[in-house]
């Protein structure tokens, strides 16, 4: 637990740093490159998929230069692809059982998610008042994940999803998604009452559910990957959480979620 609280106040910090120079277009994209790349060869790894080199290169490359360039309707692949993730994960999540590995094919798809995913940064950061979207989808995942294991573990009877994740419960499920609205409706109206920004409390509240659960789900999703290949953890780069898809699986849809709610609902920041 040490261990794991120490990275996690590293995690905390480089994050804060990352927002504070986030509105620096090369400085993000340089985060999000290194993010893409490392997410995708711990996938292949994992997946066994880093013995086709020739496709494992291809997407490294992709990953590299899509952190660098806007991506043609980059909100009608956000959404396309965000349904094609929720149907691919919902059948492995499904099939953990059954499943023995994760084909190439799969892998290369799962990868592609990932960089299109990971690049909703710069456009949500390019919007309106987006440092403050941008720190909303950071750091909900965090709070949400921290507030479900500590209900989980003080009140949780009923196994969320047993097959992929042994430990999560409906309660903390629960939990984590009140908790963490709560907190940040309450943030939200300090910053209102400070005058530093005006809030639609509706839109955000519904914006923090449902980012919450989204959040919730990308964990599952990698998870599941995680169990049909048969490892504990993507990596070791994070003593205590395990690789960058360990600890940064939940932001895996909330940031497409995050850029196509302001795109359809509107700003919650005015």
């Amino acid at each position: 637990m040490k261990t794991r609280v120490i990275t996690g106040a590293g995690i905390f910090i480089a994050a804060c740093i990352v927002l504070l120079f986030s509105g620096v277009d090369w400085f993000l994209s340089t985060v999000t490159a290194c993010l893409c790349i490392m997410a995708v060869y711990e996938l292949f790894r994992a997946t066994k998929a880093a013995e086709k080199r020739v496709l494992y290169w291809c997407m490294v490359v992709i990953a590299a230069a899509f952190s660098y360039i806007r991506i043609p309707y980059y909100d009608i692949a956000a959404a396309v692809l965000l349904v094609a993730a929720a149907a691919l994960f919902i059948y492995l999540m499904l099939n953990v059982e059954k499943r023995r590995s994760v084909n190439a094919a799969a892998t290369a798809l799962i990868a592609c998610f990932i960089i299109c995913f990971y690049n909703a940064m710069s456009y949500i950061r390019s919007g309106k008042f987006g440092i403050y979207m941008l720190a909303l989808a950071v750091f909900i995942c965090n709070v949400d994940d921290a507030a479900a294991y500590f209900v989980g573990r003080s009140c949780g009877k009923h196994k969320l999803a047993p097959t992929v994740s042994p430990h999560k419960t409906v309660e903390g499920s629960i939990g984590g998604i009140v908790c963490s609205a709560a907190l940040f409706l309450l943030l939200a109206l300090v910053l209102d009452m400070a005058g530093v920004v005006s809030v639609h409390y509706v839109k955000l509240a519904v914006y923090l559910v449902l980012a919450s659960a989204a959040g919730q789900f990308g964990d599952l999703a990698m998870s599941s990957v995680k169990r049909i290949s048969g490892i504990k953890d993507y990596g070791k780069l994070l003593p205590g959480h395990g690789g960058i898809l360990d600890r940064f699986d939940s932001l895996l849809l909330v940031l497409p979620f995050t850029y196509l709610f302001c795109r359809m609902a509107g700003p919650i920041f005015f």
